[in-house]
């Protein structure tokens, strides 16, 4: 991606979006008030469609009902819930970073959680996610017993996405690092991976379940591993793995402590690789409306991360 700060839905049916009619458009300096245009996009102007299009958002998401076909405990506090949500959904929701917005049909729309899906069933037209049960909105979802309002699919959970999905095609060595609910991503990314290329996954050790991983993640080329993250030998360990291995691409899927930690482990150990990282963000509304994800550049420009997919070390 050219543009150091580039909108995840730029080009898409979901594009122009809301941020066109308030004059916040990421990339196109028509649409931001300007009088000249200067966006690099090489794809369908964004301001022509806006015009052509009467002005109007186009293809809002809404808010519609799925049926929920299985349930699984895990553990405890981790759920997965498998949604009839049809096949054109369930396509879109196969690309790794994919995420949804899912409530309880009786509740109100701020008990909306951003989730990302774990598994895409297109055949079938399921989705699986899981759930860790935390709160008031994830408690409310692992009640439900029949059916959930679903919104999506969203596109931004994995920063640095186009290092997955249209840069290193086939042939390539890549690690995938997950810790705690980042496991479920990172399913769907190495399922995604290795169709074509080798995925090593390092997986912390703390709170996961092996039949979750029995069950949902397929068999492909590479070697998974289980290590400690909070234990600096295993760290270490780690940082001995990526200069042995010397990866085309490391996705990180954790919280933000290790994505600092290990992503520094990376930049030592490999300055040169691809990184991706989970999108840690407060995603409240998935459309850069709310401003609850609004963070600083490194130029101290203010950017919506629910929207702006940016290499990690733009941040």
């Amino acid at each position: 991606m050219s543009n150091r700060a580039d909108c995840i839905d730029i080009g898409s049916e979901n594009c122009p979006c809301y941020l066109a009619l308030t004059g916040d458009c990421l990339v196109c300096s028509r649409l931001q008030g300007r009088e000249d245009c200067d966006c690099d996009w090489k794809g369908v102007c964004v301001y022509n469609e806006f015009i052509q299009g009467n002005k109007k958002v186009n293809n809002p998401r809404k808010d519609h009902p799925v049926k929920i076909v299985f349930k699984k405990y895990y553990l405890d506090d981790l759920v997965v819930l498998g949604l009839l949500v049809g096949k054109g959904f369930a396509i879109k929701a196969g690309r790794p970073g994919s995420y949804i917005f899912l409530r309880a049909g009786t509740g109100e729309s701020f008990y909306a959680a951003p989730l990302c899906v774990m598994e895409a069933d297109i055949e079938a037209g399921i989705i699986a996610v899981a759930i860790k049960i935390i709160s008031a909105k994830t408690k409310a979802l692992a009640e439900a017993e029949d059916s959930l309002m679903v919104r999506g699919i969203y596109r931004n959970g994995i920063l640095g996405i186009g290092s997955l999905t249209s840069m290193l095609k086939t042939g390539k060595k890549v690690l995938i690092v997950a810790k705690g609910i980042g496991l479920a991503p990172a399913i769907l990314a190495a399922n995604y991976l290795w169709q074509k290329n080798r995925v090593d996954l390092v997986i912390d050790t703390e709170k996961i379940s092996e039949d979750l991983m029995s069950d949902y993640l397929h068999e492909g080329e590479g070697i998974i591993r289980f290590l400690s993250l909070n234990e600096e030998s295993h760290c270490l360990d780690l940082g001995d793995i990526l200069q042995k291995e010397q990866y085309d691409l490391v996705v990180l899927l954790t919280s933000d402590h290790f994505l600092e930690k290990i992503g520094k482990i990376v930049k030592e150990r490999l300055p040169n690789t691809w990184l991706a990282v989970s999108n840690n963000f407060r995603i409240c509304c998935g459309e850069g409306i709310c401003g609850s994800c609004t963070t600083a550049a490194a130029g101290g420009e203010v950017i919506r991360m629910c929207k702006c997919n940016t290499p990690p070390d733009y941040l």
